[in-house]
């Protein structure tokens, strides 16, 4: 199983004044504690799945990520980016910036922006800090505690076992998902890539729950992927600035498809 490194020490990164970053406010859980958290829980999910070692497949979706990533407050703190070998359609986060797509994800997006939109999606989960709210609406800060000092080993296994497999904290309420859509529009554009492939990527998600029904992840589907999520975010991108110039599609990402078949 593939290895977590941090790129830079994650102390150093606070005294560079990355705590300060306007999504940390509100939360009563500190960014370095919340790193700590997802660096764990990040070594619980590489126990459980099984990544691809294609280090080209995994450089791309890498330096697509990256390019997102730069666009937004936690721009200095690391971030990493994972393909899952599983063929079925899912992509998934945990805290701490650690990103996960599925092989069969990339494998159905037809175009560069829509893989783009799907990182930029869960680049926003953790930009926003949904995990660890939904934390502190659930009132388990204790349990962050726990884990942090090494107290409770078995709930950060089944933390991470529930965010890989769906369950309920992978799952997001409404606004929870709008701010993300909203947000995922805003650094995929930044970035440069085409905003349209959002909107295309949910399409293609819904043609392939119909074409082959329960290739697509339950819960992805559940996100909630329904016709008015489409047309808000359609009316959002209608809004936005032309995208003459913008990343639609590029070889490389096609490149990766077809290693990844």
């Amino acid at each position: 199983m593939a290895k977590r490194l941090l790129v830079a020490p994650i102390a150093l990164l606070f005294v560079l004044g990355v705590a300060g970053c306007a999504s940390s406010g509100g939360s009563s859980v500190s960014i370095e504690q919340e790193w700590q958290l997802g660096q764990q829980m990040a070594d619980q999910v590489a126990q459980q799945v099984r990544f691809v070692n294609d280090p080209v497949a995994s450089s791309y979706v890498r330096s697509v990520g990256e390019r997102i990533h730069a666009q937004t407050p936690m721009a200095n703190l690391p971030f990493t980016f994972h393909i899952v070998d599983d063929p079925n359609i899912n992509a998934f986060s945990v805290p701490g910036g650690h990103v996960y797509v599925n092989r069969g994800l990339v494998t159905s997006a037809n175009k560069a922006d829509e893989l783009a939109s799907v990182l930029a999606h869960e680049i926003s989960h953790n930009v926003a800090r949904h995990v660890v709210k939904q934390f502190e609406r659930q009132q388990q800060l204790s349990a962050i505690g726990s884990i942090l000092l090494g107290q409770d080993p078995g709930r950060v296994q089944q933390l991470a076992a529930q965010i890989v497999a769906g369950g309920a904290m992978a799952r997001f309420s409404r606004a929870d998902e709008k701010e993300a859509d909203e947000l995922g529009l805003r650094y995929m554009t930044a970035a440069g890539y085409n905003p349209q492939g959002m909107v295309d990527m949910f399409h293609t998600l819904m043609a392939q729950e119909k074409s082959q029904p329960g290739k697509v992840a339950p819960f992805f589907m559940d996100h909630p992927l329904t016709q008015d999520r489409i047309n808000d975010i359609q009316g959002r991108v209608g809004g936005m600035a032309s995208s003459s110039g913008l990343i639609t599609d590029e070889p490389e990402f096609h490149e990766v498809k077809n290693r990844l078949r």
